[in-house]
Parts: C-alpha cells; structure tokens; sequence
C-alpha cells in the first residue's frame, strides 16, 4: 500500500508541475498571438498522455520489482520493463498519430507537454526531500 501511496504522490506531483509548464506554454502561445483552441487541445492531450505514460511506467517498474523480488528472477523484470517501454512507445505514437491525423490539435503544443515531463521529473527529484530530512542523492 506505501508503494501505490509513493506512486500516487510521484504522479501528482508531476501533474502540478506539468500542470504550470504547459500554463506557461500556453501563455507564450497567447503572447505570440497564436493560441488557438487546437492548441489548448493539443495541451490538454500532451498534458494528460505525459502523465498517462508516466503513470504506466510506474506502475510497471513496480511491479517488475515486486515480481523480481518474490520469485527471484532479474531478467524477467528487465524484459517486463522493455516490453513495456516498446507498448507505451507504440500506443503513444497511435494516439499522436491519430491525433495528428484528424487535425484535433496543434502537434508542437501536444508533444511539448511529453518533452517537459521530464525536465519537472528532474526538477522535482532534485528538490525532493528524502526519509531522513535530507536532500535526496541521486
């Protein structure tokens, strides 16, 4: 239960953080006199398959790890988080093409939000604060 917790507050924090990059993106969009409601949508749709990726990807490595700790099999847990990696990789690509495909939204504006995930998943490891009180090492 204190993983899916960790797991839960990783994706929030995340979220938020996402969450203010792509106001901020959408604000520059809105300076250069370019927003449009495509690219609100293409915001909205990177925003949430950054998370969605992010998510699954959690939730993978730590099942991985759990079934690699009970059975005591490494390798099994390295080809769960590959196969993983190709899934996600393709059904993001599906959905972007689609998305692309049917003019539903602005391509920069939606695939943004997946490059900006990482930048605040390094933000806010960098400024997380481990058990201890400490700043976390990475």
């Amino acid at each position: 239960m204190q993983k899916r917790r960790e797991i839960l507050h990783q994706i929030g924090r995340l979220a938020a953080g996402l969450a203010v990059c792509v106001v901020a993106m959408l604000a520059v969009y809105a300076l250069l006199g370019m927003l449009t409601r495509e690219v609100i949508l293409g915001a909205i749709a990177g925003w949430i398959l950054a998370i969605g990726n992010f998510a699954s990807l959690s939730i993978t490595v730590s099942n991985a790890v759990d079934r690699a700790a009970r059975d005591n099999d490494p390798q099994w847990a390295q080809l769960s988080i590959q196969a993983s990696g190709v899934i996600r990789l393709l059904v993001l690509a599906a959905v972007y093409i689609l998305l692309f495909r049917a003019k539903l939204c602005d391509p920069i504006a939606a695939l943004l939000p997946l490059l900006m995930a990482q930048v605040v998943l390094k933000l806010v490891e960098f400024f997380r604060k481990d058990d201890k009180g400490g700043d976390a090492t990475v």
